[in-house]
């Protein structure tokens, strides 16, 4: 394992890595890619600087003039009275709730208001079409994104002495701005190569590729799959001035005979990986820093129908881990180099051998971390091992459950079953594991039914989860799925007759599932949904019991500093950002309520209206369920008069 210095940050090396927006799940973090090609190269002799622009976007987003502009209306897409704009008059009111007096950004799912940024970014998030590809997109959106390109400074601060930025875009919604972004970096520099690589490119098929190419003459290259090598070669030869991209293996490029695909080249030794070059100046604007550091490319298991993450790798075996020793080695070292103690795993899903050794490795050598990773139940994964793995520091796993049908899991090959979901379930809450589980309510030929009683098992298990992610199924083209819907009960349509919403349009097989009618699916994912948002509240709102105490002369507040309250003239419209609940309140309730949103105490006998047999206001205890109104703690500022 090679050792590389950090990084010094800023672009005037010969390589400049960027990570584009938009992946609003990734704020608050770093994407571990750019600093493992920066460590890659920096160990062949190239020196590299980072940019983390995702984060950088919610700065934006979190600006005086893009937060007023979102909270009015302004935007095109999001109207006054929507989630999205009560979000940014919040926000704009309260921003060092989310950005503190020294500048750390309190952004990731732990922070308590942290998923405001998500709502804020979701105008922005751009499921690519072709259309995109061909640079048709949505000129509101593609202005927005040029706009804060121009804000961030990133074109300017490229060096006379880069040759190559290359582009890293993980997820589908960040092909629109990553082709942006090239269009914006060849402007100000075009002598600079510009290479876009990572898996949403990797995903793609070659006809997209092609088009991509033929119509973003910014971008000079793609690299599919592994992109140390090809990377290191790139840069190589744009900084020796001898750009030949058509030698390098996994390249795509523009030629004059038309689009060459270079077969890929076999993909690094994950045990000889050089360590990542993390940046110390990002990690500082982090409240919660966390890094990331490499188990495993590809799935131990491999074998889900579903998934097409298993694709990302062509050419190199199918999957590639680590040795615990050499692995545990790393986590050390990058505790003692940047000081930060928290840890992600990058893998698709732990091994339960290697998660065994490992974790008896942190224990052997008292390392004092915390760590969270992706998994899967298995069956080796006991309450022994468990047990084991919270000792050495696990704080959570990402868990792929999906559903609670024996029949479905077994169509699509998860290695688990019902019982085996709840044993795994129960194990990991007795011995104090904290579990995030991704619930997917239709996979292919589930009933409304069988949807309906998975919930209802996954609602009596409910505290054996902390978190829970609900994502509606969609068949990818490159995954099993997509190769043969007619095995898992799926219809192809063409693209006219598709309904639904594609998270990767690209690689998005448009199909129908009889299984449920489009009714019942919506009416699904919504349980689903309503599910996931209990389990999200109960931890951050705990049940009051005020309202079973109340009386007539209790002193109530409205909670200003965590209330949005638009009035639109007809009602006043509530956003608790604590719950995550709206609550419109019409004609003479909005009325009553107006003359509080100071904030001040007041009586709650004086709120006029029908009334409990106790003489308590119904609109008052009304308004506390929904967390409108909270006890007051004190009588300063006591107001009698209910405005009415």
């Amino acid at each position: 394992m090679t050792d590389a210095s950090t990084p010094t940050d800023g672009a005037t090396a010969p390589v400049h890595l960027v990570f584009p927006p938009m992946v609003e799940s990734n704020f608050g973090s770093l994407y571990p890619a750019p600093a493992v090609l920066a460590g890659f190269l920096a160990a062949h002799g190239v020196e590299s600087s980072q940019e983390d622009l995702n984060e950088s976007f919610a700065e934006y987003l979190l600006a005086p003039e893009t937060a007023r502009a979102l909270g009015a209306g302004l935007v095109p897409g999001v109207s006054a009275d929507s989630l999205c704009a009560a979000v940014a008059r919040w926000s704009n009111e309260h921003r060092d709730q989310l950005i503190d007096p020294v500048g750390r950004h309190h952004f990731g799912p732990d922070a308590p208001y942290g998923w405001a940024m998500e709502i804020l970014a979701q105008p922005f998030s751009v499921d690519p079409d072709t259309g995109v590809l061909a640079g048709e997109g949505d000129a509101d959106t593609a202005a927005f994104y040029q706009a804060f390109y121009s804000w961030t400074g990133t074109a300017e601060r490229i060096g006379d002495t880069t040759a190559l930025v290359g582009i890293s875009a993980a997820m589908g919604p960040q092909l629109l701005p990553a082709l942006l972004l090239a269009a914006h970096v060849k402007a100000a520099r075009p002598s600079v190569r510009v290479v876009l690589g990572g898996p949403a490119v990797s995903l793609m098929s070659s006809v997209d590729l092609d088009v991509m190419l033929r119509s973003n003459a910014s971008v000079d290259c793609i690299v599919r799959y592994d992109g140390e090598f090809p990377l290191l070669e790139l840069a190589r030869q744009a900084v020796a001035g001898h750009w030949d991209p058509e030698s390098v293996p996994g390249a795509s490029c523009l030629t004059d005979d038309g689009v060459r695909h270079v077969p890929p080249g076999v993909g690094p030794n994950l045990n000889q990986l050089p360590r990542p070059r993390y940046s110390k100046a990002a990690l500082a604007r982090l409240a919660s820093p966390t890094l990331s550091i490499t188990q495993a490319r590809g799935c131990y298991w491999g074998k889900c129908d579903y998934c097409d993450f298993v694709e990302l790798y062509e050419g190199s075996a199918p999957f590639r881990g680590r040795h615990p020793d050499s692995f545990t080695d790393e986590v050390e070292w990058l505790a003692g180099e940047f000081g930060i103690r928290r840890f992600n795993f990058v893998t698709e899903s732990i091994p339960p051998a290697f998660a065994r050794r490992m974790s008896r490795a942190f224990l052997d050598r008292g390392l004092d971390v915390v760590w969270n990773s992706f998994a899967m139940v298995d069956r080796r994964f006991d309450r022994e091992l468990l047990e084991s793995m919270v000792a050495s520091g696990c704080e959570f796993l990402v868990i792929g459950l999906e559903t609670m049908v024996t029949r479905v899991l077994k169509l699509v090959h998860k290695s688990a079953d019902r019982e085996e979901n709840i044993r795994f379930l129960q194990d990991a809450r007795d011995v104090g594991m904290p579990l995030r589980v991704n619930l997917i309510p239709d996979l292919p030929s589930t009933t409304y039914e069988e949807a309906l009683a998975a919930l209802g098992d996954m609602e009596r298990l409910a505290d054996c989860v902390d978190s829970v992610s609900v994502f509606p199924f969609e068949a990818t083209r490159s995954s099993n799925v997509g190769r043969a819907p007619d095995q898992f009960g799926l219809l192809p349509l063409s693209t006219s007759d598709a309904i639904g919403q594609s998270q990767y349009a690209l690689n998005h097989l448009h199909n129908a599932d009889p299984a449920m009618t489009p009714e019942q699916r919506s009416e699904v994912h919504r349980r689903y949904r309503d599910f996931a948002r209990q389990i999200a509240t109960r931890s951050t709102l705990p049940p009051s019991s005020f309202k079973d105490d109340l009386h007539p002369g209790a002193l109530l507040r409205v909670p200003i500093e965590e209330l949005d309250v638009l009035d639109t003239g007809e009602k006043l419209v509530c956003t608790h950002m604590g719950s995550r609940e709206r609550l419109s309140l019409p004609g003479a309730a909005a009325r009553i309520l107006q003359p509080h949103l100071n904030g001040k105490p007041f009586v709650a006998g004086r709120i006029p209206g029908a009334r409990r047999p106790d003489g308590v206001p119904k609109l008052a205890e009304r308004l506390i369920a929904a967390r409108v109104l909270v006890p007051a703690a004190e009588r300063e500022g006591l107001v009698d008069d209910t405005g009415v």
